[in-house]
């Protein structure tokens, strides 16, 4: 079984783990309750800039990423290359 990228394809390992990844991100395999969410028993929840289980970012103390809003706006001015000549 998993995901595939098309009707009729194979199944595969990295549309499988990103079509999960996705869904935890979009709290589609997370159990809510009084505004608490909890992974149910089968899934894990997934940090959204590693794409790991978050008790696997937790163990290997990786860290978080936080742009204040004016490192953003510099590093996505660099992408602006639209010329209007």
């Amino acid at each position: 079984g998993g995901i595939a990228d098309r009707p009729n394809d194979m199944a595969d390992v990295f549309h499988t783990f990103f079509g999960i990844a996705g869904l935890s991100l979009l709290g589609h395999l997370h159990h809510h309750d009084n505004d608490s969410v909890t992974a149910t028993p089968a899934f894990r929840k997934i940090d959204p800039i590693y794409a790991l289980p978050t008790d696997v970012c937790q163990r290997l103390k990786l860290p978080g990423q936080v742009l204040a809003t004016t490192d953003a706006d510099t590093r996505l001015s660099q992408y602006n290359q639209l010329s209007l000549d």
